[in-house]
Parts: C-alpha cells; sequence; structure tokens
C-alpha cells in the first residue's frame, strides 16, 4: 500500500477521471506510478508527457537503448517498481529474456557493444556520484561514437528515471496484480509500454 492516499478509477472525478480514461493502459488499468498523482492530477499529464518523450519521442537513442538505461538507472536506485516495469519493456523489444535478466541483474554481465556499455557505465555513475565530474565520461562516450544529441538524450532518460525512482520508492508505490512470479507480465497481453 501506497504510503499516501490515492484516488482509485471508480472514485476519480472531474480533471482527474479524464486524465485516468486517456492513461488507462491496454491492460485496463491505470499503472500505479501514474495514480500517485491523483491528489495532485494537474501534475500528472507533464510527467507523462516528459515521460513519452523521452522514451517513446524522436531521438537518437534506439528503443532497445533507451529501456536499457531505463533499467540500469532504477537497478541502481533499487527501485523496484521500475526496474519491473523497464525490464518488462526491454524483453518485449529485445525478444532476449537471458540478455534482460543481465541488464536487470548486472549489466557488466550482458553481450552488448563497447558503445553500449559505455553508455550503460555513465547511466550508472551519473546516478550514484551525480557531484564528480563528468567531462571524461562525456568525452568517452564521443569517442565511443555517442553524438552530443545521443549524450543529452541519454542524460535525460538518466533524469527522468532518477526523479520517477524517487516517486516511487518515497511514496510506496506497489506494482500492480498482473506481473508474474519471475518478474515480467505475461507477453501475450499488451503493456502501457508497448505503445
Amino acid at each position: 500500500m501506497a504510503f499516501i492516499h490515492i484516488i482509485t478509477e471508480n472514485k476519480a472525478e472531474g480533471e482527474l477521471k479524464k486524465l485516468y480514461e486517456d492513461y488507462r493502459a491496454p491492460w485496463d488499468g491505470v499503472d500505479n506510478i501514474l495514480k500517485i498523482h491523483s491528489l495532485l492530477p494537474h501534475t500528472l499529464k507533464p510527467h507523462v508527457d516528459l515521460y513519452r518523450t523521452v522514451m517513446f519521442g524522436k531521438g537518437p537513442l534506439t528503443r532497445r537503448q533507451r529501456e536499457m538505461i531505463a533499467t540500469v538507472v532504477s537497478k541502481a536506485n533499487s527501485c523496484t517498481y521500475c526496474v519491473h516495469h523497464h525490464s518488462d519493456a526491454l524483453l518485449r523489444v529485445t525478444k532476449d529474456k537471458p540478455f534482460t535478466s543481465s541488464i536487470r541483474n548486472d549489466y557488466r554481465t550482458a553481450a552488448m557493444s563497447d558503445a553500449e556499455r559505455a553508455m550503460l557505465h555513465y547511466s550508472e555513475e551519473l546516478t550514484r556520484n551525480p557531484t564528480q565530474d563528468f567531462s571524461q565520461r562525456v568525452h568517452d562516450l564521443k569517442n565511443h561514437g555517442f553524438s552530443e544529441e545521443a549524450i543529452l538524450h541519454m542524460t535525460l532518460i538518466i533524469g527522468y528515471f532518477n526523479f520517477v525512482n524517487r516517486i516511487a520508492i518515497g511514496l510506496g508505490v506497489e506494482l500492480e496484480s498482473y506481473w508474474n512470479e519471475d518478474g515480467y507480465s505475461d507477453p501475450s497481453k499488451p503493456m502501457a509500454h508497448d505503445r
């Protein structure tokens, strides 16, 4: 149970009810990370807009890379909620459970390019040690072939997931009931992140 009151779909009225209708996931519910905004509904749309922009909008990083970053940042923050959601999205994108499990548990063990490894190392370091000087890390990313636009994109994703991880952890956002014992959803059912 979350640490603050959540207005459920059947109790929502006015602006919140409309937002819930707009953000209803294909599994026919609203994800708990969105419902946690229910006491301040005007904060929900900007959150979703930022999420959709960095994760699905135009940008130099692939969906695979975006979900890899989301999973690694969430793992570094010990955010179970987001690790489940975004490793699940990564599995749906890659269709590669061993790879996804490696990213979920310890990305250093996963088979990937040196460039992607540098991207994930940057993601983890910026999450764990945000006050260090990152000029050399950014230089290393450029040497691995990432454009400045790609580095900005990955940094926006890292920043977004640090934001949302703190909401989930700080307010006790619980996983929805549809998760399997292995920590993944039923692949035959569409999810919000499939859009």
